[in-house]
């Protein structure tokens, strides 16, 4: 059961560990102290957390508390392509940050989708996790009065009234993942397209569970950021325990305001909690520092597991190769992002659209690495990876 009290505090290890802004956990949730951001798991989440698979199930509820609908309910007729494609529209594509995979995949979505519909893209811009870059990069763009812009707010508040500016200005908008503070549904934006992300995290419990046996001590290193996607992978990692799993231990969780810091944290985590037999990472980058903590700590794959989200190249060759990596829940982005251009698309010839549309997670481990390689990135697992797949 989740019955160990537990206070993370700074350690000589040196790691950041986020204690500013923690509140107490409410008491169905054991003793573990979460971030302020956090809160508890709502009566609805508890009992869909009890469903297995959970692909045709929109757990997660839009921005603006609607619920969602699936993504493969957007759809575009030929009559409707060969209008668009007479629009001759254009569009600007706003994202927070590049160089990982999930960002090149989304920028693949869309212009790919884009270019298939016949709608220029007028400008690209990446804001490198600073929210007044975004803001510059949405005032330069409003000068080329695109028709429609597509983007991820980094800040949900700082930059809304950039946001408002365009829509102001007639450019249709559309969010990936969440929406700038004071902007609503059919009035001053389309829809919000995001990975069902409480239904990502309820996957990575079950990958970490299924990864350590069913029982024993685990942690979680969570975003300390209150940023609304990963909040909720969080929160359905915690669901997902109380409604499946009471066997496994939650002993302690820490927070990270860099993914670069996921080693430090980790390290302090396995100093302090030597009896961990596993833990969900956040995302790859922090993960493959966890996994780097595990290796200077002594610690073995075979006796200690990382689960985390988002499907990267370094996790799935750690995991092809029988590493730390026990198992990724992962977001779609290149189809997130080929449904954020229809959506769009469809918006510029009148159409309406649901406010909040969920695109939903794979569960990957080394059962299923090579389909869900080929699912993601729609090529086939390199050979590298495929020969330790088949020999470890």
């Amino acid at each position: 059961m989740m019955n160990k009290r537990t206070f993370l505090k700074s350690t000589a290890a040196g790691a950041v560990l986020f204690l500013s802004g923690i509140a107490p956990a409410a008491a169905d949730i054991g003793d573990v102290r979460h971030p302020l951001w956090y809160e508890a798991p709502t009566e609805r989440t508890l009992e869909l957390a009890k469903i297995d698979d959970l692909s045709q199930t929109v757990v997660s509820l839009g921005p603006r508390g609607e619920d969602g609908v699936l993504y493969s309910e957007i759809e575009i007729t030929e009559e409707q392509k060969e209008k668009i494609r007479a629009g001759n529209f254009t569009a600007a594509i706003s994202l927070g940050w590049l160089g990982d995979d999930w960002a090149s995949q989304q920028l693949l979505g869309l212009k790919e989708t884009f270019a298939d519909l016949g709608i220029e893209v007028v400008a690209e811009t990446n804001a490198n996790w600073e929210d007044a870059r975004q803001i510059s990069d949405l005032d330069a763009i409003s000068v080329l009065k695109p028709d429609l812009v597509v983007s991820i707010p980094l800040n949900t508040a700082t930059t809304a009234s950039a946001y408002k500016r365009l829509a102001d200005a007639g450019s249709k908008i559309v969010f990936i993942d969440q929406a700038a503070d004071g902007m609503q549904p059919g009035e001053n934006y389309v829809s919000v397209i995001s990975s069902d992300n409480l239904a990502l995290g309820m996957y990575l419990a079950d990958l970490l569970n299924d990864a350590v046996g069913g029982e024993g001590d685990v942690a979680a290193m969570y975003y300390a950021n209150d940023f609304h996607v990963t909040n909720l992978r969080y929160i359905g990692f915690i669901a997902r325990l109380m409604a499946k799993y009471p066997d496994l231990d939650l002993i302690a969780a820490a927070g990270h305001d860099n993914p670069n810091k996921g080693q430090e944290v980790a390290q302090a985590l396995l100093a302090r909690y030597p009896t961990l037999k596993g833990v969900y990472g956040s995302w790859s980058i922090p993960a493959m520092g966890a996994a780097t903590a595990a290796r200077i700590n002594g610690k073995r794959p075979a006796d200690f597991k990382i689960v985390n989200e988002n499907f990267d190249q370094i996790v799935a060759a750690d995991m092809a190769a029988n590493g730390y990596i026990a198992g990724i829940s992962t977001q779609q982005p290149y189809t997130q992002g080929a449904t954020e251009a229809k959506a769009g698309a469809l918006a510029l010839i009148g159409e309406s659209l649901p406010s909040y549309i969920s695109v939903p997670p794979v569960r990957v481990s080394r059962d299923n690495l090579a389909e869900a390689y080929e699912k993601i990135y729609r090529i086939p697992l390199p050979a590298v990876m495929s020969k330790d797949l088949q020999s470890n």
